[in-house]
């Protein structure tokens, strides 16, 4: 079977080549003529075309047009090189550090704070755990680029410390060679003068968690007194970002069982000035009130299916946003490696708890079966093959191996997997089916 995926979608014919990354608007002709070709990658089916619909020279230059792209491995490409050895190894290159465990609110769908899960969710992490982090990242050989994610919990409960870090790794940096970036997430309730003042200094990437409606935010996210956060944050995101310009951020929403109608979050983003946004599927155990159900995919094609016209509307009138699901370059990225690597969670990219031990990613945090070990004084002994195994599980899974969408997702979330489908090895439906539909969306932006 050729791996092509052919759809339709808005009265475009599209064809994406899985192996090269390409894209391709056809005609109907081309269209029937590559549905002929899928089966054996051979030519001797066109004399099934109807005759009465095409004529014979149309249907020469078609083909023709079709081996040009074939022998430009555009059409009908072979696999990228190095399939056989995906998704393993690579360099440490990123951490995710869990500054504080502790928070100021208390979301309903954090995945950090699960009721009944015997997480230790007490403590701020340490300066000589943050700083033997950062060493971890510096005895890294080759690679000139790190990366250090400050997360939690709310990373800004142990701010100072985070000035201590970026200090000592831009420090390290210049002694190696290597140059740090920052990211930073917050719920932003201590976006005040002092610390919006530092990260617009270092110019640190921001992601601020914001779903939407102030009804659908305060549903959600609620405060230690189990009062609204809305009205809180909200001017507190809008000043820090006055003061940077309105870059380098990302808003963050999170759409739930209680708002299928995500697209009106969105909306109302929007209207408060915001252009950089992502909206997340809530990750969560399907007996939850908020979890999303296999029988809630159609209502959610459909409100990815209006975010488009919304994308569309606002890019002819001169007003763009960007939307995280959307943001594909076919033509610059990603490398060959990085379709092939996916997140590079469990090999290139790890998390440290509050308390140094190490796990493949920051939603595993917690979760012994992948503690991965531990920063502590004396040489580390880091359980690679526990990491490997989190690193390589979709190239074990069965549906990775043949989905059309495997090298723009990487092979999906590991997390997503263990905790949804619950096995590292299996996919969770839900998921996946997202994952097609906005990327199918995100193919067809490319082609308008």
């Amino acid at each position: 079977m050729a791996d092509l995926h052919m759809f339709q979608y808005r009265g475009k014919r599209l064809v994406y080549d899985v192996n090269s990354g390409s894209l391709h608007e056809v005609d109907e002709l081309a269209w029937e003529l590559m549905h002929l070709m899928c089966n054996d990658n051979t030519n001797e089916h066109i004399d099934e075309l109807p005759a009465t619909n095409y004529s014979r020279p149309d249907i020469k230059q078609a083909q023709t047009e079709i081996n040009t792209l074939q022998e430009q491995q555009l059409l009908f490409s072979s696999p990228p090189p190095g399939v056989a050895h995906r998704f393993g190894g690579g360099r440490l290159k990123s951490l995710c550090l869990f500054m504080s465990s502790n928070c100021n609110l208390q979301c309903r769908y954090c995945f950090a704070r699960p009721p009944g899960k015997g997480k230790d969710n007490k403590g701020n992490m340490s300066r000589d755990v943050a700083f033997r982090a950062v060493d971890l990242l510096l005895e890294q050989e080759g690679g000139d680029f790190c990366e250090l994610d400050f997360f939690g919990g709310e990373p800004l409960l142990n701010f100072p410390l985070i000035r201590e870090t970026v200090a000592y790794a831009r420090a390290g940096g210049l002694r190696k060679g290597k140059e740090f970036t920052f990211t930073l997430t917050t719920n932003a309730l201590l976006l005040g003068e002092e610390v919006g003042t530092f990260l617009n200094e270092e110019d640190m990437s921001i992601i601020l968690s914001l779903d939407g409606r102030p009804a659908v935010h305060d549903q959600m996210r609620r405060t230690l007194s189990g009062g609204d956060s809305y009205a809180r944050v909200l001017p507190r995101i809008h000043k820090f970002l006055q003061e940077r310009g309105y870059n380098n951020y990302y808003i963050r929403g999170t759409y739930t069982a209680h708002n299928l109608d995500f697209c009106k979050d969105v909306e109302h983003l929007l209207a408060e000035g915001f252009d950089s946004l992502s909206m997340e599927p809530v990750v969560a155990a399907a007996e939850l009130p908020y979890a999303l159900q296999q029988e809630h995919i159609p209502r959610l094609e459909q409100e990815y299916d209006r975010l488009v016209e919304l994308f569309l509307e606002r890019r002819a009138a001169g007003r763009p946003f960007n939307f995280y699901h959307f943001d594909m370059d076919l033509e610059k990225g990603p490398c060959v490696y990085k379709r092939l690597s996916g997140c590079g969670a469990g090999g290139e990219y790890l998390a440290v708890a509050a308390d140094g031990t190490l796990y493949p990613c920051h939603q595993f945090v917690g979760t012994e079966a992948f503690r991965l070990g531990k920063l502590a004084d004396g040489p580390l002994e880091l359980d690679t093959a526990s990491g490997e195994r989190v690193a390589c599980s979709a190239a074990q899974r069965n549906e990775c191996s043949y989905c059309w969408a495997r090298f723009l997702c990487g092979g999906g979330c590991a997390a997503a997997s263990y905790f949804l489908a619950g096995d590292l090895y299996q996919n969770d439906k839900i998921y996946c089916a997202l994952q097609r539909i906005r990327l199918e969306r995100a193919l067809y932006l490319q082609a308008v």
